[in-house]
């Protein structure tokens, strides 16, 4: 039964033309990114880089997010968890299943994003290039999950939407907000805000670190905490799944 499953979320992607939309996305946002670069005086295809890379990775958790929520909550809606769970899969398994077909998904639109951005600057090709497309990959794979685990736990698609949104918010100024914090000094309401923030750090993934695109421009990094943020990266996604596990085996239907 979880072979089925798996394969009924897949073939749901393309029910709801997912790829199909983020080629579209990819095409828009491409064209964008040349016709800006033609108006820069200098750096025009650094311009370009720059702006696809941003709006690859934008428009791809958007798209991403909203496939997700959606089909989570219109299986909820349309009782086909009902129907499912009645069959002989267990609701741990049920739940591993949705994680592991949604990462999979996730995976697969990294490669696509990747892969015709790459075509799409002239097929350059080095270290940084390759840095930047597995955090790509590794930065879809929480968001989806991240993704799951609210459509699971919040009834109405809205409201689990912006959860997601302001979930990836958050961790993509995590570092920011760090940095203010430190740079002030701390002394009361500032000192107990810091240690609340590094505290919400342990959970919140460092997205600022992810997808970096002076890594296309100019190579890999000197240094870079792989070790660290591949650590955290498996520590959400393992919180994240062990969570909706947890609310899925409390509920009742």
């Amino acid at each position: 039964m979880i072979w089925p499953l798996f394969r009924y979320i897949l073939m749901a992607a393309v029910r709801d033309r997912l790829v199909l939309s983020v080629i579209a996305i990819i095409a828009v946002v491409t064209s964008l990114s040349y016709f800006f670069g033609a108006s820069v005086v200098t750096e025009q295809d650094d311009f370009a880089r720059t702006f696809g890379a941003f709006g690859f990775r934008l428009f791809g958790v958007a798209a991403l997010s909203l496939f997700v929520v959606t089909f989570v909550r219109r299986s909820f809606e349309s009782r086909d968890v009902d129907y499912l769970l009645s069959r002989p899969i267990g609701r741990t398994a049920f739940v591993l299943t949705h994680a592991a077909a949604f990462s999979t998904i996730a995976f697969l639109l990294s490669l696509i994003l990747g892969g015709i951005g790459i075509y799409s600057w002239g097929g350059i090709s080095h270290g940084g290039i390759a840095l930047w497309w597995a955090s790509i990959a590794l930065e879809f794979m929480i968001v989806a999950n991240v993704a799951m685990f609210f459509s699971f736990i919040i009834a109405s698609p809205t409201a689990s939407m912006l959860a997601v949104f302001a979930f990836y918010l958050l961790s993509r100024l995590m570092g920011e907000i760090l940095g203010i914090l430190q740079a002030e000094t701390q002394t009361g309401l500032m000192k107990m805000l810091s240690k609340i923030m590094e505290f919400i750090s342990i959970v919140i993934p460092r997205l600022d670190m992810a997808g970096r695109t002076e890594w296309i421009l100019y190579g890999m990094p000197a240094e870079f905490p792989y070790a660290w943020v591949l650590g955290q990266a498996a520590a959400v996604l393992c919180l994240v799944i062990v969570a909706t596990v947890i609310d899925m085996r409390r509920r009742q239907f």
